[in-house]
Protein backbone atom coordinates (compact mmCIF):
# COMPACT_ATOMS: atom_id res chain seq x y z
CA UNK A 1 0.00 0.00 0.00
CA UNK A 2 1.38 3.38 -1.02
CA UNK A 3 0.90 6.70 0.73
CA UNK A 4 -2.26 7.83 -1.16
CA UNK A 5 -3.91 4.45 -0.58
CA UNK A 6 -2.98 4.60 3.10
CA UNK A 7 -4.46 8.09 3.40
CA UNK A 8 -7.64 6.96 1.66
CA UNK A 9 -8.01 4.07 4.13
CA UNK A 10 -7.57 6.51 7.02
CA UNK A 11 -10.18 8.83 5.60
CA UNK A 12 -12.71 5.99 5.39
CA UNK A 13 -12.10 5.20 9.06
CA UNK A 14 -13.61 8.56 10.00
CA UNK A 15 -16.99 7.02 9.13
CA UNK A 16 -16.42 4.05 11.47
CA UNK A 17 -15.53 5.39 14.93
CA UNK A 18 -15.78 1.98 16.60
CA UNK A 19 -13.13 0.65 14.25
CA UNK A 20 -10.97 3.65 15.11
CA UNK A 21 -11.04 2.79 18.79
CA UNK A 22 -10.14 -0.84 18.12
CA UNK A 23 -7.34 0.30 15.80
CA UNK A 24 -5.98 2.60 18.48
CA UNK A 25 -5.81 -0.24 21.01
CA UNK A 26 -4.42 -2.62 18.41
CA UNK A 27 -1.54 -0.29 17.57
CA UNK A 28 -0.92 0.25 21.27
CA UNK A 29 -0.09 -3.44 21.59
CA UNK A 30 -3.20 -4.66 23.42
CA UNK A 31 -4.24 -8.30 22.93
CA UNK A 32 -7.60 -9.27 21.48
CA UNK A 33 -8.83 -10.25 24.93
CA UNK A 34 -7.72 -6.93 26.43
CA UNK A 35 -9.38 -5.00 23.62
CA UNK A 36 -12.58 -6.98 24.12
CA UNK A 37 -12.58 -6.30 27.87
CA UNK A 38 -11.92 -2.60 27.43
CA UNK A 39 -14.71 -2.33 24.87
CA UNK A 40 -17.14 -4.55 26.76
CA UNK A 41 -17.49 -6.80 23.70
CA UNK A 42 -17.09 -10.50 22.94
CA UNK A 43 -13.59 -11.48 21.82
CA UNK A 44 -15.07 -12.98 18.66
CA UNK A 45 -16.58 -9.63 17.76
CA UNK A 46 -13.23 -7.91 18.27
CA UNK A 47 -11.49 -10.48 16.08
CA UNK A 48 -13.95 -9.75 13.31
CA UNK A 49 -13.39 -6.01 13.67
CA UNK A 50 -9.62 -6.53 13.49
CA UNK A 51 -10.08 -8.71 10.41
CA UNK A 52 -12.05 -5.88 8.76
CA UNK A 53 -9.29 -3.41 9.68
CA UNK A 54 -6.76 -5.66 7.95
CA UNK A 55 -8.94 -5.66 4.84
CA UNK A 56 -9.26 -1.86 4.99
CA UNK A 57 -5.49 -1.61 4.74
CA UNK A 58 -5.11 -4.28 2.07
CA UNK A 59 -3.88 -6.99 4.43
CA UNK A 60 -5.52 -10.35 3.76
CA UNK A 61 -5.94 -13.24 6.16
CA UNK A 62 -7.90 -16.46 6.53
CA UNK A 63 -7.49 -16.23 10.28
CA UNK A 64 -8.55 -12.91 11.86
CA UNK A 65 -6.20 -11.77 14.61
CA UNK A 66 -3.16 -13.51 13.12
CA UNK A 67 0.01 -12.21 14.81
CA UNK A 68 1.89 -11.97 11.50
CA UNK A 69 -0.77 -9.69 10.04
CA UNK A 70 -0.89 -7.63 13.20
CA UNK A 71 2.82 -6.99 12.71
CA UNK A 72 2.22 -6.07 9.07
CA UNK A 73 -0.35 -3.51 10.15
CA UNK A 74 2.08 -2.01 12.65
CA UNK A 75 4.79 -1.88 10.00
CA UNK A 76 2.42 0.01 7.74
CA UNK A 77 1.76 2.61 10.43
CA UNK A 78 5.44 2.78 11.33
CA UNK A 79 6.05 3.77 7.74
CA UNK A 80 3.27 6.32 7.32
CA UNK A 81 2.06 7.26 10.81
CA UNK A 82 4.63 6.10 13.41
CA UNK A 83 3.34 8.23 16.27
CA UNK A 84 0.27 6.01 16.42
CA UNK A 85 2.35 2.90 17.21
CA UNK A 86 3.66 2.29 20.72
CA UNK A 87 7.44 2.24 21.20
CA UNK A 88 8.23 3.22 17.63
CA UNK A 89 11.31 5.20 16.72
CA UNK A 90 10.69 8.96 16.23
CA UNK A 91 13.44 8.95 13.61
CA UNK A 92 11.20 7.15 11.10
CA UNK A 93 9.99 9.52 8.41
CA UNK A 94 6.28 10.18 8.33
CA UNK A 95 5.13 10.09 4.71
CA UNK A 96 1.43 10.19 5.44
CA UNK A 97 -0.77 13.23 5.58
CA UNK A 98 -2.45 14.36 8.75
CA UNK A 99 -5.74 12.60 8.00
CA UNK A 100 -5.69 10.52 11.16
CA UNK A 101 -5.19 13.66 13.22
CA UNK A 102 -8.69 14.70 12.23
CA UNK A 103 -10.05 11.79 14.26
CA UNK A 104 -10.49 12.64 17.92
CA UNK A 105 -9.90 9.33 19.69
CA UNK A 106 -11.02 10.72 23.04
CA UNK A 107 -14.42 11.60 21.62
CA UNK A 108 -15.10 8.23 19.99
CA UNK A 109 -18.60 7.25 21.17
CA UNK A 110 -19.12 4.10 23.16
CA UNK A 111 -21.24 1.31 21.70
CA UNK A 112 -24.84 2.35 21.20
CA UNK A 113 -27.00 -0.70 20.74
CA UNK A 114 -29.67 -1.10 18.12
CA UNK A 115 -31.48 -4.25 17.04
CA UNK A 116 -29.45 -4.58 13.82
CA UNK A 117 -26.13 -4.01 15.61
CA UNK A 118 -27.02 -6.52 18.30
CA UNK A 119 -27.91 -9.19 15.76
CA UNK A 120 -24.77 -8.42 13.74
CA UNK A 121 -22.66 -8.88 16.84
CA UNK A 122 -24.47 -12.12 17.63
CA UNK A 123 -23.66 -13.48 14.17
CA UNK A 124 -20.00 -12.54 14.57
CA UNK A 125 -19.80 -14.08 18.02
CA UNK A 126 -21.46 -17.33 16.89
CA UNK A 127 -19.18 -17.53 13.86
CA UNK A 128 -16.04 -17.43 15.96
CA UNK A 129 -17.54 -19.78 18.54
CA UNK A 130 -18.19 -22.36 15.80
CA UNK A 131 -14.67 -21.95 14.42
CA UNK A 132 -13.14 -22.37 17.87
CA UNK A 133 -15.19 -25.50 18.58
CA UNK A 134 -14.07 -27.11 15.33
CA UNK A 135 -10.46 -26.17 16.07
CA UNK A 136 -10.77 -27.73 19.54
CA UNK A 137 -12.10 -30.93 17.98
CA UNK A 138 -8.99 -31.06 15.78
CA UNK A 139 -10.94 -30.39 12.59
CA UNK A 140 -7.87 -29.00 10.83
CA UNK A 141 -6.29 -32.46 10.88
CA UNK A 142 -8.73 -33.73 8.24
CA UNK A 143 -10.39 -30.65 6.84
CA UNK A 144 -9.17 -27.51 5.13
CA UNK A 145 -10.89 -24.23 5.89
CA UNK A 146 -11.50 -21.67 3.15
CA UNK A 147 -13.11 -18.26 3.37
CA UNK A 148 -14.92 -16.27 0.70
CA UNK A 149 -17.61 -13.58 0.73
CA UNK A 150 -18.34 -13.91 4.42
CA UNK A 151 -18.69 -17.68 4.19
CA UNK A 152 -16.39 -20.31 5.68
CA UNK A 153 -16.33 -23.80 4.18
CA UNK A 154 -14.60 -26.99 5.29
CA UNK A 155 -13.67 -29.85 2.97
CA UNK A 156 -11.34 -32.82 3.14
CA UNK A 157 -7.62 -32.26 2.71
CA UNK A 158 -6.29 -34.11 -0.35
CA UNK A 159 -9.61 -35.87 -0.98
CA UNK A 160 -8.33 -37.91 -3.93
CA UNK A 161 -11.27 -40.00 -5.15
CA UNK A 162 -13.26 -39.21 -2.03
CA UNK A 163 -15.91 -36.53 -1.66
CA UNK A 164 -14.35 -33.27 -2.83
CA UNK A 165 -17.24 -31.05 -1.84
CA UNK A 166 -17.40 -28.81 1.21
CA UNK A 167 -19.07 -30.74 4.00
CA UNK A 168 -20.02 -27.86 6.27
CA UNK A 169 -20.50 -24.13 5.74
CA UNK A 170 -20.70 -21.30 8.26
CA UNK A 171 -22.34 -18.09 7.09
CA UNK A 172 -23.11 -15.07 9.19
CA UNK A 173 -26.73 -14.02 8.77
CA UNK A 174 -28.78 -11.06 9.94
CA UNK A 175 -30.22 -12.99 12.88
CA UNK A 176 -27.40 -15.32 13.90
CA UNK A 177 -25.36 -17.98 12.13
CA UNK A 178 -26.40 -20.07 9.13
CA UNK A 179 -24.93 -23.57 9.31
CA UNK A 180 -25.13 -25.84 6.25
CA UNK A 181 -24.21 -29.53 6.34
CA UNK A 182 -24.05 -32.15 3.57
CA UNK A 183 -27.52 -33.69 3.16
CA UNK A 184 -26.08 -37.20 3.23
CA UNK A 185 -24.66 -36.49 6.68
CA UNK A 186 -27.75 -34.80 8.08
CA UNK A 187 -30.59 -36.88 6.58
CA UNK A 188 -30.50 -39.74 9.13
CA UNK A 189 -31.03 -37.23 11.96
CA UNK A 190 -33.98 -35.32 10.52
CA UNK A 191 -37.63 -35.28 11.51
CA UNK A 192 -39.86 -34.94 8.45
CA UNK A 193 -43.55 -34.03 8.70
CA UNK A 194 -45.52 -34.97 5.57
CA UNK A 195 -49.17 -34.89 4.57
CA UNK A 196 -51.24 -36.72 1.98
CA UNK A 197 -53.01 -35.10 -0.96
CA UNK A 198 -55.65 -36.82 -3.06
CA UNK A 199 -56.28 -36.18 -6.73
CA UNK A 200 -58.97 -38.46 -8.20
CA UNK A 201 -57.53 -41.97 -8.21
CA UNK A 202 -54.10 -40.74 -7.10
CA UNK A 203 -52.63 -40.26 -3.63
CA UNK A 204 -49.39 -38.36 -3.28
CA UNK A 205 -47.54 -36.77 -0.39
CA UNK A 206 -46.02 -33.39 0.29
CA UNK A 207 -43.69 -32.20 3.00
CA UNK A 208 -45.01 -29.74 5.56
CA UNK A 209 -41.71 -29.19 7.36
CA UNK A 210 -38.25 -30.58 7.94
CA UNK A 211 -36.63 -30.36 11.39
CA UNK A 212 -33.57 -31.29 13.40
CA UNK A 213 -34.07 -32.04 17.07
CA UNK A 214 -31.00 -30.75 18.91
CA UNK A 215 -28.82 -33.65 20.11
CA UNK A 216 -29.35 -34.10 23.84
CA UNK A 217 -32.67 -32.20 23.73
CA UNK A 218 -34.86 -35.08 22.55
CA UNK A 219 -36.76 -35.42 25.84
CA UNK A 220 -37.29 -31.66 26.07
CA UNK A 221 -38.65 -31.68 22.52
CA UNK A 222 -41.06 -34.57 23.15
CA UNK A 223 -42.19 -33.39 26.58
CA UNK A 224 -42.84 -29.86 25.29
CA UNK A 225 -44.67 -30.84 22.11
CA UNK A 226 -47.63 -28.75 21.05
CA UNK A 227 -50.69 -30.92 21.92
CA UNK A 228 -51.82 -31.15 18.30
CA UNK A 229 -48.71 -33.22 17.51
CA UNK A 230 -48.76 -35.60 20.48
CA UNK A 231 -50.45 -38.43 18.62
CA UNK A 232 -47.89 -38.20 15.86
CA UNK A 233 -44.68 -38.13 17.87
CA UNK A 234 -45.00 -38.26 21.63
CA UNK A 235 -46.52 -41.73 21.88
CA UNK A 236 -43.71 -43.35 19.92
CA UNK A 237 -41.04 -41.12 21.49
CA UNK A 238 -39.34 -40.70 18.13
CA UNK A 239 -37.55 -37.61 16.87
CA UNK A 240 -36.27 -38.83 13.50
CA UNK A 241 -37.97 -40.26 10.44
CA UNK A 242 -41.10 -39.45 8.43
CA UNK A 243 -44.45 -38.79 10.14
CA UNK A 244 -47.76 -37.80 8.58
CA UNK A 245 -50.11 -35.01 9.65
CA UNK A 246 -53.12 -36.77 8.16
CA UNK A 247 -54.22 -40.24 7.11
CA UNK A 248 -53.72 -41.48 3.59
CA UNK A 249 -57.34 -42.56 3.31
CA UNK A 250 -58.61 -39.30 4.78
CA UNK A 251 -56.50 -36.53 3.25
CA UNK A 252 -57.53 -32.92 2.84
CA UNK A 253 -59.72 -32.16 -0.13
CA UNK A 254 -58.04 -31.25 -3.40
CA UNK A 255 -59.86 -29.61 -6.31
CA UNK A 256 -58.11 -30.91 -9.41
CA UNK A 257 -59.83 -28.26 -11.56
CA UNK A 258 -58.87 -25.15 -9.62
CA UNK A 259 -55.90 -26.89 -7.97
CA UNK A 260 -56.98 -25.35 -4.66
CA UNK A 261 -55.83 -27.25 -1.63
CA UNK A 262 -57.72 -27.06 1.65
CA UNK A 263 -55.79 -26.81 4.88
CA UNK A 264 -57.73 -29.29 6.98
CA UNK A 265 -54.69 -31.17 8.24
CA UNK A 266 -52.47 -28.09 8.15
CA UNK A 267 -54.91 -25.85 9.95
CA UNK A 268 -52.85 -23.87 12.43
CA UNK A 269 -49.65 -25.67 11.48
CA UNK A 270 -46.61 -23.54 12.24
CA UNK A 271 -43.09 -24.92 11.98
CA UNK A 272 -41.96 -22.55 14.73
CA UNK A 273 -44.37 -23.75 17.41
CA UNK A 274 -43.85 -27.51 17.37
CA UNK A 275 -42.15 -27.52 20.75
CA UNK A 276 -39.66 -25.68 22.96
CA UNK A 277 -37.73 -23.38 20.61
CA UNK A 278 -34.37 -24.45 22.08
CA UNK A 279 -35.01 -28.12 21.36
CA UNK A 280 -35.22 -28.12 17.56
CA UNK A 281 -34.27 -26.27 14.38
CA UNK A 282 -36.13 -25.76 11.11
CA UNK A 283 -34.21 -27.13 8.13
CA UNK A 284 -34.10 -25.65 4.64
CA UNK A 285 -32.23 -26.41 1.46
CA UNK A 286 -29.24 -24.11 1.02
CA UNK A 287 -29.99 -22.27 -2.22
CA UNK A 288 -26.31 -21.61 -2.86
CA UNK A 289 -25.09 -25.14 -2.12
CA UNK A 290 -28.08 -27.32 -2.93
CA UNK A 291 -26.45 -30.54 -1.73
CA UNK A 292 -26.60 -29.23 1.84
CA UNK A 293 -29.32 -28.63 4.41
CA UNK A 294 -29.24 -25.26 6.15
CA UNK A 295 -30.29 -24.17 9.64
CA UNK A 296 -30.25 -20.75 11.32
CA UNK A 297 -28.96 -20.64 14.89
CA UNK A 298 -29.20 -17.72 17.32
CA UNK A 299 -28.25 -19.53 20.55
CA UNK A 300 -24.75 -20.22 21.83
CA UNK A 301 -25.98 -23.34 23.64
CA UNK A 302 -27.68 -24.78 20.56
CA UNK A 303 -24.72 -23.93 18.32
CA UNK A 304 -22.30 -25.72 20.63
CA UNK A 305 -24.45 -28.87 20.62
CA UNK A 306 -24.82 -28.88 16.83
CA UNK A 307 -21.20 -28.12 15.93
CA UNK A 308 -19.73 -30.55 18.46
CA UNK A 309 -22.11 -33.36 17.54
CA UNK A 310 -21.82 -33.17 13.77
CA UNK A 311 -18.18 -32.10 13.89
CA UNK A 312 -17.36 -35.41 15.58
CA UNK A 313 -19.46 -37.30 13.04
CA UNK A 314 -17.54 -35.72 10.18
CA UNK A 315 -14.22 -36.49 11.85
CA UNK A 316 -15.12 -40.12 12.56
CA UNK A 317 -16.46 -40.93 9.09
CA UNK A 318 -14.65 -43.42 6.90
CA UNK A 319 -14.23 -41.13 3.92
CA UNK A 320 -12.61 -43.86 1.84
CA UNK A 321 -16.10 -45.31 1.41
CA UNK A 322 -17.49 -42.00 0.18
CA UNK A 323 -16.93 -40.79 -3.36
CA UNK A 324 -18.20 -37.77 -5.24
CA UNK A 325 -16.31 -36.39 -8.21
CA UNK A 326 -18.38 -33.21 -8.29
CA UNK A 327 -16.26 -30.39 -6.91
CA UNK A 328 -18.12 -27.28 -5.82
CA UNK A 329 -16.22 -24.06 -6.63
CA UNK A 330 -15.61 -21.82 -3.66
Amino acid sequence: MNSPQFNEALEKLRKAPRKVEVLKLLLAGYTNDEIAQSRGRAEGTVRKQISNIYKDFGIKSEFPGDRVLRDKLKDLFLKYKPERVSNCSPAITNEASNQLEKINYDSVPSFVSSSDEIFEELGEELMFLAINILETLGFEQKFKMNMASGCIGYRLKNPGTRDKRYQIFLKQSLYGLAVSINKAILDPYLLNLHYWVYVPEIFFERIAGRFLVVPGKENLFLDSLNPKYWNILEIERKTVGIFYLNERQNPEMYDHITEDLSTICLDGFNEYNLSDSKSYLCIWEDKEFDYTWQMFIDSREVLQEIIRYFGRILLDMDWNKVSDDTDIPF
